[in-house]
């Protein structure tokens, strides 16, 4: 008999998952959890008595921490500053006011150019104009009964009339938008609309309350799909989209669904039940949750809980040829409070898919699947399989990890490595076969993680946890800053940089890696000055003094070849002190020239970009990381000022301008901006072209 070799499918490919996902989310290892959801600061689930009908309202999140709330009952709306903790009704809001600017507000939209309100009782949509927020556009399109406004990004408002059974849209200068209205109308999808939302991409999204579903349309008007609940009764209220995914109240049974945006249900929102009358997000991904007509509102905060159930499905996986899957395991840790269930489905055919009866539930985490017979009529030949796994929470606070789901073939048969005896007895019952497959996948999994500790030592395959881990074996550090690829890319380029260390390009690459500023590194030998014959030199600029002879010493010479005549440079040249100085070594000769300029440097960073003083300190860090040991260094900070000689390198922090401006009469100092010339390239002076009272003043 022919051995055929085991095959193997697993369904997580480094970050990369084979399968439906619904309620869970990758880590940064790529393993799967329960989806972060907003939730209760204090942890505490809110629960409003049942008997709920949610009429609409408004709350929209604005600029700088704005909250704008809708108070309907009292025809007011309230604004609250969350930076400063302050509240104060908008202008002609207040209950002392003369009268009031609006009558029965509900929806609110906000805009780079203010905040819109859909003034049902006045039967129009106003905007609000920052920073004032004073009345200075107005909105009238025939409406009986507007309820909900949204702005796009393009500035186009979308209106939704509730008596009036429509959604328009017009654009900035509000002009109706006829080809749009007119393909929504087309589409038949909106007959009772009772909320409405966009997303980042315009698509809108409406409640129904007759067909009690929510359609999805694309930005020039076109019917896209529409979104059914998996409860037996559903009927959707408020919306609010942004971060990729939809919030749908539910009327009936008071919950909170989530969608993705291409309408695949992903979880129910855990710690709360109750009514809603309008939703909205803020930045940071809070919800805030509006249950009544008034000023009140509930804020759950991103990520204080998490869904309690999610499902990954994945398949089908082809087995070949007159060959069946053997094992199925999940590679998972389950905390206390959370529990995860394998679920398989084995079929002769590729299709169709499996229904929610065709799922046979696994005992174990790492089960064989001869035993797992699905209902119904058994197949002939199990060739394809379907793995389902689903991880339940039950505080909604831990959440189970799902590492990997994998699938294997039957592959090596252990009763070949014991006496033939054993496989004749076993042919009718295979209990010892069975058996076997045990001890096999006891010893399988052992051998997956001696065959997997490769992955750990590249790049690519590495969870995200174990990254650093790799690094310190290259003598790496790798930067707090870096995203998951970059740090993989990193650790493949640890050769080559450790090639550039302790040069000057390898000081300003790690300093750009780690902290995202790219310095210049100056050289104290660029610096130095060099003296050039016939040319004009600056001491301290363009020349420098050695601090003793470059030769190391000079002996008094008591013959002076400058000396001619009497009293006429006798200036002794040099001085020695026998026993204390003397000449210096062949390879040391010249040393004195460069000596003070050698192994040091200077690096230069912009001071607005490292205003930090932490910034600063891990800058420094990199810099004594990356130096040679036996260097020194300056880190100089370059502000906009300059100071010759002490701040001012050409090309790094200072500029060269262009020519000087022209010459001002009554602007000009005579022998301090300007001389006057007797005749062209030479300056006047007294008594040979300069006359005092014709050609120059004394001031």
């Amino acid at each position: 008999m022919t051995e055929v070799p085991t095959q193997y499918r697993f369904a997580r490919d480094r970050q990369t998952w084979d399968g439906e996902l619904v309620g869970l989310e990758r880590d940064v290892d790529g393993y799967l959890r329960l989806a972060p959801l907003p939730g209760p600061a204090d942890g505490k689930a809110v629960s409003i008595p049942p008997s709920w009908s949610p009429e609409p309202s408004g709350i929209v999140a604005g600029p700088c921490g704005a909250v704008f709330v809708a108070d309907t009952d009292h025809s007011r709306i309230l604004f609250v500053d969350s930076l400063c903790d302050a509240r104060a009704w908008l202008p002609g809001c207040a209950s002392s006011a003369p009268f009031n600017l609006f009558d029965y507000p509900r929806g609110l939209a906000v805009s780079d150019g203010g905040l819109w309100v859909a003034d049902t009782g006045n039967r129009r949509v106003v905007r609000l104009a920052y920073p004032a927020l004073e009345l200075d556009f107005e909105l009238r399109g025939g409406f009986i009964e507007p309820t909900a406004v949204a702005v796009d990004g393009e500035k186009r408002v979308y209106v939704l009339d509730r008596a009036g059974k429509r959604v328009t849209r017009y654009d900035r200068m509000g002009n109706a938008d006829f080809a749009y209205n007119a393909a929504l109308v087309a589409s038949g999808r909106i007959q009772a609309p009772l909320w409405l939302a966009l997303d980042k991409d315009a698509q809108l999204f409406v409640s129904d309350g007759t067909a009690n579903v929510v359609v999805c349309f694309e930005k020039d008007g076109a019917f896209v799909r529409a979104l059914s609940s998996p409860h037996a009764i559903w009927r959707p209220g408020a919306l609010v989209a942004g971060g990729g995914r939809l919030y749908v109240a539910d009327q009936f049974a008071g919950g909170i669904d989530v969608y993705l945006s291409d309408g695949t249900w992903w979880c129910a929102l855990p710690s709360f039940c109750g009514p809603v009358t309008a939703l909205a997000l803020t930045t940071n991904g809070n919800l805030l949750i509006k249950t009544d007509l008034h000023d009140t509102y509930i804020e759950f905060e991103a990520g204080q809980s998490i869904a309690t159930n999610g499902v990954i499905s994945c398949g089908p996986y082809d087995a070949g040829e007159q060959q069946e899957w053997f094992r199925a395991a999940a590679d998972m840790l389950a905390p206390k409070g959370t529990s995860v269930t394998l679920e398989v489905v084995q079929w002769d055919a590729p299709t169709p898919a499996p229904g929610p009866g065709d799922w046979v539930s696994a005992a174990a985490f790492d089960t064989l699947l001869e035993p797992l017979v699905p209902s119904g009529p058994a197949p002939a030949l199990r060739r394809f399989l379907w793995l389902r796994a689903i991880l339940r929470s039950v505080d909604g606070t831990t959440t189970p990890v799902l590492r990997n789901l994998r699938a294997e073939t039957l592959g090596e048969d252990y009763r070949v490595y014991l006496p033939e005896i054993y496989a004749r007895s076993d042919a009718g019952t295979l209990f010892l076969f069975r058996l076997l497959a045990l001890v096999k996948a006891e010893i399988g999994a052992v051998e997956e993680r001696i065959d997997a500790m490769p992955q750990l030592l590249s790049p690519d395959f590495a969870p995200f946890s174990q990254l650093p881990w790799l690094a310190r074996w290259l003598g790496l550090d790798l930067p707090r800053i870096a995203t998951d690829a970059e740090r993989r890319d990193l650790i493949k380029r640890a050769i080559e940089l450790h090639r550039r260390r302790s040069t000057p390009a390898g000081i300003r690459e790690f300093v750009e890696i780690h902290t995202g500023i790219r310095p210049s590194v100056i050289e104290a030998y660029e610096q130095r000055g060099t003296w050039v014959l016939d040319i004009a030199s600056s001491l301290g600029f363009d020349t420098g003094l050695p601090v003793i002879d470059p030769l190391g010493m000079v002996v008094p010479d008591c013959f002076n070849p400058l000396k001619r005549e009497v009293g006429c440079c006798d200036t002794t040249i040099g001085t020695s002190v026998v026993g204390e100085a003397g000449p210096l070594d062949v390879a040391s000769i010249g040393t004195p020239l460069f000596g003070h300029t050698a192994h040091r440097f200077a690096v230069f960073v912009p001071a607005y970009r490292a205003d930090d003083t932490a910034l600063r300190a891990e800058v420094r860090r990199i810099i004594d990381a990356e130096k040679p040991a036996h260097t020194d260094y300056h880190l100089c900070l370059i502000a906009p000022e300059l100071r010759v000689g002490f701040q001012a390198q050409v090309g790094v922090d200072t500029i060269v301008g262009g020519t000087s401006p022209a010459m001002r009469l009554d602007a000009t100092r005579i022998g301090m901006e300007t001389n006057l010339p007797g005749s062209l390239g030479h300056a006047g002076r007294v008594g040979q072209n300069i006359s005092v009272g014709h050609t120059t003043v004394l001031g």
